[in-house]
């Protein structure tokens, strides 16, 4: 193999670590929950994970899609749900934090613009990993996993392909809306140490490609809180404007 040969050869196994490195995110099927300790009529996904560094999880159906941020990837350490997420509306639906030791936030309800997916971020800052235990739960309506998969029984078949346009745009708007609105705090206002608590699809009429949400700016002399709204194709999850203000 002559120079230029081994020169090309470095660096497309170079290319290959890295898109190998990026699309390493981490998918999984929660387990059908054994326990009867649910109250009847009540859906509940008790999703346990180990972190060690920053992800974004993503939960739809009986399946958790895990987007790793920084650090090592995350690990399902048993989660286990008694009914799927429904796809569609979920009334009720509330988000608990039961075991973590760093930040854990929603940061996005299930809504028809994201996909009827809850989004939660981790930020686990410590050394190795640590234990994070969040609950989704929410009141059914009698519709079962047959009512919430048309044709699908628990854990049977594929995700289908508008479910990924969902993830793929909606997903990748949120992570850029996200760091568009990061360095618009950090660069017109001066902080440095940037925390988005919330970002989610706005569900008003009209407002289908927007994504609204909450921020926190820190800096060693203080600190202030910002609302933020994003314009974005859903589509490609192209950001088309970004709009912040100090509260």
């Amino acid at each position: 193999m002559n120079q230029h040969a081994r020169i090309f050869f470095g660096v497309a196994m170079a290319l290959l670590l890295v898109v190998g490195t990026a699309l390493a995110d981490v998918q999984f099927r929660v387990a059908r929950m054994t326990r009867d300790d649910v109250p009847l009529g009540k859906g509940q996904c008790d999703i346990r994970l180990r972190v060690d560094g920053e992800v974004e999880v993503s939960v739809r159906g009986d399946m958790v899609y895990v987007r790793t941020i920084s650090g090592r990837e995350a690990t399902n350490d048993g989660s286990e749900c008694n009914e799927p997420l429904p796809i569609r509306e979920a009334p009720g639906f509330r988000f608990e934090v039961l075991d973590h030791r760093d930040d854990i936030v929603l940061l996005s309800d299930p809504s028809r613009q994201n996909g009827f997916r809850a989004v939660v971020r981790i930020r686990d800052s410590e050394g190795g990993t640590g234990r994070y235990h969040f609950r989704l739960s929410w009141q059914m309506d009698g519709g079962g996993p047959r009512g919430n998969y048309p044709g699908r029984d628990w854990g049977y078949g594929r995700d289908r392909e508008d479910d990924r346009r969902y993830d793929s745009g909606f997903t990748t708007a949120l992570s850029a809306c996200r760091d568009a609105v990061s360095d618009r705090i950090r660069n017109k206002y001066g902080y440095p140490d940037v925390t988005i608590t919330r970002a989610a699809a706005d569900n008003n009429p009209g407002r289908n490609d927007y994504i609204v949400g909450e921020a926190i700016g820190l800096r060693p002399r203080g600190r202030a809180n910002f609302g933020f709204v994003c314009r974005a194709n859903m589509s490609n999850g192209q950001i088309r404007t970004v709009e912040v203000r100090r509260r």
